[in-house]
């Protein structure tokens, strides 16, 4: 079958949608959009499975991919509550995409609290050692990356996060003192990333997962007061995971690289997407500005 789709990213996706699921042995009959953002995401009804299309050309990514199903995996074979991958041997490529594919579970009843994250995180970070080898966490990569191809900014903007990175890199992070032990992160835990089923609670998008600081899964969370959240949540978010990140010296400093990792979808679309372009101009004025107004998320 094929897919009708607007807009010259999205056709691409639906071809490639289509090669995928036909090199997997995969039913696409009925295939509905979920979402098109940092990645295009398809529901299979016929198959119950999920696909995630991530462009083949952002570097490292097929590692990365590769590195997410096996972690979860490994993570289903531990008991952990998350999103699991088919067996078939992924990522996929096809029309320069990189497909996985994932069990569809149902979303049931209200969106997440924050309080229901933290102890999903603590479950996660006192698992025994992966067995294999991870990527080490690299805070500024991804970002610089996106700053570098951001094709809606203007070279004094581009300029001015560039050299925001460097600040934050050389001044304030590889100077910090973690508390928490190094080891196994999702690389991008917040609320967003979970999925509440009739069993209980999963956490999904291990697109990030690598080993790194433990604190890094907890600042998306406590930083998300640029995205509504309160004091109250953030208080129970920190009290469920049984460590408040907040009180540590170094937390200002993942606060505000935090704050320019959250740019990478919005800038990816921003040309191409008159909210997503909004939204980056808003974000960088406040930025810039040096205030704290809140965001919209994404």
């Amino acid at each position: 079958m094929t897919i009708a789709a607007e807009g010259s990213l999205l056709t691409r996706a639906a071809m490639a949608l289509n090669e995928a699921c036909r090199k997997a042995d995969l039913d696409a009959d009925g295939v509905t959009l979920l979402r098109d953002f940092a990645n295009t995401v398809y529901h299979l009804p016929a198959e119950r499975v999920v696909v995630r299309l991530a462009q083949a050309n952002t570097p490292g990514k097929f590692d990365r991919l590769v590195t997410s199903v096996k972690v979860t995996r490994w993570l289903v074979e531990q008991g952990f509550p998350t999103i699991r991958p088919l067996e078939a041997k992924q990522p996929i490529v096809a029309e320069g995409f990189l497909a996985t594919f994932w069990h569809h579970e149902e979303h049931i009843g209200p969106p997440p609290d924050p309080a229901q994250l933290g102890p999903l995180l603590r479950r996660l970070h006192d698992l025994p050692p992966v067995p294999f080898e991870l990527p080490t966490h690299d805070p500024f990569g991804t970002v610089r990356r996106s700053i570098l191809a951001g094709l809606a900014l203007g070279e004094a903007d581009r300029a001015w996060l560039l050299e925001r990175c460097e600040a934050l890199a050389e001044t304030y992070y590889e100077r910090l003192e973690f508390a928490l032990p190094y080891g196994l992160v999702h690389g991008d835990a917040h609320r967003g990333n979970m999925i509440r089923t009739r069993d209980g609670f999963l956490l999904c998008d291990w697109d990030g997962v690598c080993a790194g600081p433990r604190e890094i899964d907890l600042i998306p969370t406590l930083a998300g007061v640029r995205f509504g959240l309160t004091e109250r949540q953030r208080s129970n978010f920190s009290q469920a995971y049984g460590y408040d990140a907040t009180r540590w010296e170094g937390y200002p400093v993942l606060r505000d690289m935090r704050e320019l990792q959250t740019l990478t979808a919005v800038l990816r679309n921003a040309h191409r997407d008159e909210t997503a372009f909004a939204e980056l101009r808003h974000r960088l004025d406040s930025l810039r500005a040096g205030d704290d107004r809140q965001w919209h998320p994404f």
